[in-house]
């Protein structure tokens, strides 16, 4: 007797058969087409799936009968497969998300029970239900942040659970499809001389559709005795070149400015040290590997250059989340949010949602523009100012879109916004300012942000 299995258990069940992994469907073959009779006679197979848990497979499964028959119910549903030979057939549920599982208990043992044998006689239906249990599942970033000389040349390796992925010394890795709770991080591999400051293993807790991060801070003491010099040039060419200079890092904690061509000298332990440029300007690329390893003597004096090339200035941006109204963003409430990301050269990303007009859907209100996402959708004007809204018209920005609703028409708008709050720095005197404006229907919304900030660039 098959039958569903509670929560507790299908964690449980998703450790002992290791189903951490992604919630992509796999691929299925090609479904034929589903025949209502195979033979004038024959016996019938009832299937039924019922899905029960948190996450379930929104887009359903397909039945297989002896993998040539298949019918596409929903996560809940009956199929039936008419004039069946009598004798055993083999039954297969397929499609079935990774944080998913199809179990049977059996004297207080779970295990997986598909496919599955099914049995007719003759002109007899047959019924096999197929209790699919679904956990919450969310990913966990894991960071490892290492300094010091002499560096672990081959990195580390991180445990999550005692599944293991390799990691740089200073990068991160994600481990995607991790059952909601606590996992034990662990980090091993680490070269004799580097040292995990804090503990190891960790706890990391992934929730439901979240991504937590855990990091792991490590330092590495020189192998070798003494000291040397080390000189850092920095080579900068092109135009709009960065007028603050940058600054060098040496060994992840030893830091100096730098003009954009000049040089600095450290003290440097003897080994091979990371040197890393940092403050470059947006539109300068470091042209050569960045950060470097750098070996110093004892007593000796090394070297290294930074190649780096300027370019035009990143066009003009204006960004914000911003919330008009009082209350929480939730249905029936008079608020609305607005997330924004664009540029003068019209690309970026806008949404906005109202909570205050709800849709027969049930769904409120909404309008995006993402022209890679949604090449219907766009950005059509770019203004660098906004003298009829803000105390300081420069810190204004007013964009021209065509953005798609939550029910899929497209409507050209308006958004005129100021970042006039000093707390950006941009040495403004006033508060921040947001309007929008729908011609179709005449919609408006404006005023001063009840929270969230504009930050214009």
């Amino acid at each position: 007797m098959i039958r569903a299995v509670t929560l507790s258990r299908l964690a449980a069940a998703f450790a002992m058969f290791g189903l951490a992994t992604a919630c992509n469907e796999p691929q299925s073959p090609t479904s034929p087409t589903p025949k209502a009779s195979l033979l004038p006679w024959g016996g019938t197979i009832a299937v039924v799936n019922t899905t029960t848990g948190s996450d379930p497979d929104p887009n359903g499964y397909e039945v297989w009968v002896d993998d040539s028959y298949s019918q596409s119910p929903g996560s809940n549903g009956v199929s039936y497969f008419n004039g069946l030979s009598q004798g055993d057939h083999k039954v297969s549920l397929i499609m079935v998300a990774a944080n998913c599982l199809v179990t049977a208990t059996v004297n207080g043992v779970t295990a997986v029970d598909n496919p599955r044998n099914v049995s007719i006689s003759a002109a007899e239906t047959a019924t096999t239900n197929f209790d699919v249990g679904c956990a919450s599942v969310g990913s966990l970033v894991v960071g490892t942040n290492t300094t010091g000389v002499d560096l672990d040349a081959d990195g580390y390796t991180v445990l999550v659970d005692g599944s293991g992925q390799p990691v740089a010394t200073n990068g991160s890795v994600t481990f995607t499809g991790l059952a909601t709770g606590n996992h034990s991080v662990a980090l091993s591999g680490a070269a004799q001389n580097c040292t995990v400051s804090g503990a190891n293993p960790q706890s990391g807790t992934v929730m439901a559709g979240g991504m937590t991060s855990v990091t792991f801070s490590l330092s590495c003491a020189p192998i070798g005795s003494g000291s040397g010099g080390l000189t850092v040039t920095t080579s900068t060419t092109g135009y709009n070149l960065d007028p603050d200079g940058y600054t060098v890092t040496i060994d992840g904690t030893n830091s100096q400015p730098i003009a954009t061509n000049g040089n600095v000298t450290f003290t440097a332990p003897a080994g091979a040290n990371p040197v890393a440029l940092s403050g470059v300007a947006a539109n300068c690329t470091v042209s050569v590997a960045n950060p470097q390893t750098v070996p110093v003597s004892a007593g000796g004096a090394a070297t290294t250059t930074f190649a780096v090339t300027c370019g035009a200035p990143p066009p003009a941006e204006v960004s914000g989340h911003v919330q008009l109204g009082w209350g929480s963003a939730a249905p029936g409430n008079g608020v609305q949010t607005f997330d924004f990301d664009v540029r003068a050269d019209l690309t970026g990303r806008f949404t906005g949602t109202d909570y205050g007009d709800i849709h027969p859907s049930g769904r409120p209100a909404s309008l995006t523009t993402d022209p890679v996402a949604d090449p219907a959708t766009s950005f059509t004007a770019y203004r660098n100012a906004s003298p009829s809204k803000c105390q300081d018209p420069t810190r204004g920005v007013e964009f021209d879109a065509v953005g798609r609703g939550d029910e899929g028409d497209l409507r050209s708008y308006t958004v005129q916004v100021c970042d006039d709050d000093p707390r950006t720095g941009s040495g403004g005197s006033g508060v921040d300012f947001f309007s929008v404006y729908i011609a179709v229907g005449g919609y408006g919304r404006s005023g001063i942000p009840t929270s969230g900030d504009i930050v214009k660039r």
